[in-house]
């Protein structure tokens, strides 16, 4: 099975996440980056942001028995917004939401499946406990293979099989 990552991977909701918090800084005393994750309005930043590239075709275009999405979430509120979204989007692969404070190894058994992913701990935890990881990263890693679409994943597990 593909285990495919939200954020960085499908979605391109990381860049610009913090800038308003930033802006605001001052104004929002006591609240912490994470407590402003929680507050924010996650269905509007989704529709924002949008899918990253082709991703959302890409998903379609393959059976939805072959991946799922597993995405770290820092609230309730954040995950009913990304299945709504996807599900609105015609994205029909089964969605695992992951609590922001556990690593994704301890939600889904790691091996003999493969995961997709755009933050590298959460690909070396992954690795470590053995699965197979793909990284979505402008840098190259050492620990496991670069790819810039959702199709290079599919591409992978393919040949895995």
């Amino acid at each position: 099975m593909i285990y495919f990552d939200y954020d960085g991977v499908i979605g391109n909701t990381e860049e610009g996440l913090f800038d308003e918090y930033e802006r605001q800084k001052e104004n929002l005393e006591g609240i912490t980056k994470r407590q402003y994750l929680i507050n924010m309005d996650w269905y509007d930043w989704l529709r924002k942001k949008g899918p990253r590239g082709n991703a959302f075709e890409v998903l379609r275009k393959h059976d939805p028995k072959e991946a799922c999405i597993l995405t770290s979430c820092c609230s309730i509120k954040e995950g009913e917004s990304k299945i709504i979204y996807l599900r609105e989007n015609f994205i029909r692969n089964s969605i695992i939401i992951v609590p922001i404070d556990i690593p994704k190894y301890m939600v889904v058994e790691p091996r003999h499946n493969l995961l997709v992913e755009d933050n590298l701990d959460n690909a070396i935890g992954w690795l470590q406990n053995g699965g197979q990881a793909l990284i979505v990263s402008k840098k190259p890693v050492k620990v496991c293979k670069n790819i810039s679409s959702l199709e290079q994943a599919f591409e992978y597990a393919k040949k895995m099989a």
